[in-house]
């Protein structure tokens, strides 16, 4: 009986990471989460899948686990109550309370998710979840080709895996031109190519780094079709993040990135976030005709500046960018859009604060050193998800990308993260 339960537990925890992808969900839709009397997905208090799926397993563990539970949170009860304290006073001065405690509790969750897979090493640091991350990436990287070839989403059972119904013609998809002719970029379960593309490339980043070079040629098929399906995103972001994961391996072979200069790289973001609203106000006030993406983002930075300059100290609530960036006076925000700013750290600063940026920033620094020095593939993962958070807030804001975030930071929190694999360097995989 016992070992039943222990591969159903095992089964389910396999089963969470499988699933990470999907956005099935039930939405609720009371007054607060509509503007203009429009439904906005960001402000709506959503129950996903992922979600129901991840308290079970964590119930199952903590049913037998309370005592080392509550031994961590006695070790930690400082920053257990700065975290409370924090959520609290930003959501009592938020311009809106329910977006923001709702974000706070999905917040608190993602944390707990990351808490839960450092403290099981025995599920999550087997070979097995390897490669259940890997037929989980080629399953929905074939629902994201046939869309792209199709023009339009599968359907059927495909509702199931939270696969949205639109096709090449729905107003707002995102397309991409080739020889004059127009195709829907690859969706797949997700709600933007991008953030698709964001999923996949962390991916293929764990992957290619934890697979030995046997291994990657017998799954070469599997790793070529996730490959095509990052492709067919057009993500330009998510290509700038791999180039720039390419090129600091090519720097760390040369040895010119060590402890002290890795915490550069975060900082570099930030200063290069922060003067983003500036540019936008000159590039905007030019006049100069601009994709209309382009333009949607360089409008965004402009609010987001708007924001961080009324509220500095404390931001403007958690979750309530949309809310606040289209009662600016004088902003040509594009209210049809209702979207956060396309950068996490100007999002984060508008609705947190100057405080809320630094404490970003740390965490930031914390992790990048760490698996610098113990994990290459989660170092690399990091460094992906910073440069494509310059470009995008799906890092913030999703479920799907939400939760694998949490899952690379679980990892990177792991003390014993280097392999003793003689041919998987830097893996947390034994």
């Amino acid at each position: 009986m016992i070992q039943s339960a222990s591969r159903l537990e095992k089964f389910l925890n396999y089963l969470l990471i499988f699933l990470l992808p999907t956005q099935l969900a039930i939405h609720f839709w009371p007054s607060f989460s509509f503007m203009f009397g429009i439904r906005v997905d960001y402000l709506s208090p959503t129950i996903y899948l992922t979600d129901v799926l991840f308290l079970l397993v964590f119930s199952l563990w903590a049913k037998k686990s309370y005592r080392q539970i509550i031994l961590f949170l006695n070790k930690h009860k400082r920053y257990i109550y700065l975290f409370v304290l924090l959520a609290l006073f930003n959501s009592f001065f938020s311009i809106s309370f329910f977006p923001s405690i709702i974000k706070w509790i999905k917040l608190l969750e993602v944390i707990v998710f990351g808490y839960y897979i450092w403290e099981r090493r025995d599920v999550f640091k087997s070979k097995t979840t390897l490669t259940v991350l890997y037929y989980s990436l080629i399953f929905f990287s074939v629902i994201g080709i046939f869309q792209f070839a199709l023009g339009k989403t599968l359907g059927g059972v495909m509702y199931l895996f939270g696969e949205r119904s639109f096709n090449i013609s729905t107003p707002g998809i995102a397309l991409v031109e080739i020889a004059g002719r127009n195709f829907m970029r690859a969706y797949s379960t997700f709600s933007h190519p991008n953030s698709f593309a964001g999923y996949l490339g962390v991916g293929l980043i764990l992957l290619i780094l934890n697979y030995s070079q046997k291994e990657l040629f017998k799954k070469l098929i599997g790793i070529l079709i996730i490959l095509l399906a990052f492709i067919l995103t057009f993500s330009l972001s998510a290509f700038l993040g791999i180039s720039f994961c390419l090129l600091i391996l090519l720097i760390r072979r040369k040895t010119l990135i060590n402890t002290k200069t890795v915490l550069i790289i975060p900082l570099i973001f930030l200063i290069v976030s922060l003067m983003l609203p500036f540019m936008s106000r000159i590039v905007l006030s030019d006049k100069i005709k601009l994709p209309q993406n382009i333009s949607q983002r360089l409008e965004l930075s402009v609010g987001a500046g708007k924001i961080i300059s009324q509220k500095f100290l404390m931001g403007g609530g958690l979750n309530t960018f949309v809310i606040k960036a289209s009662k600016i006076e004088n902003n040509n925000y594009y209210l049809w859009a209702l979207q956060p700013v396309h950068n996490i750290y100007l999002l984060v600063f508008s609705e947190t604060g100057i405080f809320g940026l630094i404490v970003l920033y740390f965490l930031i620094a914390a992790f990048l050193k760490k698996s610098f020095l113990l994990n290459k593939s989660v170092f690399l993962s990091v460094i992906f998800i910073l440069v494509t958070g310059l470009f995008d807030h799906y890092w913030f804001t999703l479920q799907q990308n939400m939760f694998l975030l949490a899952f690379i930071f679980g990892i990177s929190l792991r003390e014993k993260g280097v392999s003793t694999h003689p041919r998987i360097k830097n893996s947390w995989y034994p």
